[in-house]
């Protein structure tokens, strides 16, 4: 084969983007007296990452004690939107966002007592910290 014809076949089998982005949706932030409540179901479910350990990261992140009671993580403490937005791109980062391919089609697998994030698009697979 030639070199062009090659270059063609490779060019044609290559995945493309359609211009979808990747947008999580907004959690709700409400505030009342030194408490804040952020409702992560919708969030959890959109990235595909258990609920428990999306809350478990914002704890450890915003130093603060909390409790889940339904969708919703209830904190110790007051926080502003921004903090926690930068908090969940954090989390989305790290434990969402292929560190190969920047797919966001990525499974959480655990194994024994350690963490990996497993790509569905490039088939990448690796380690993640665990959450003190």
């Amino acid at each position: 084969m030639e070199y062009d014809e090659l270059l063609r076949k490779i060019m044609s089998s290559k995945k493309t983007t359609n211009g979808i982005r990747f947008t999580p949706p907004a959690v709700d932030i409400e505030q009342s007296g030194q408490r804040t409540t952020i409702t992560l179901d919708k969030l959890a479910n959109y990235i595909n990452r258990p609920i428990d350990h999306l809350a478990k990261y914002l704890m450890h992140e915003l130093t603060s004690s909390g409790q889940m009671e339904g969708g919703k993580l209830i904190l110790a403490g007051r926080f502003g939107r921004n903090l926690i937005n930068e908090k969940i791109n954090g989390y989305i980062n790290e434990y969402v966002i292929c560190k190969q391919c920047k797919s966001p089609d990525t499974q959480l697998v655990k194994e024994e007592k350690n963490y990996f994030i497993k790509c569905m698009a490039c088939g990448a697979e690796y380690p993640v910290g665990r959450i003190k």
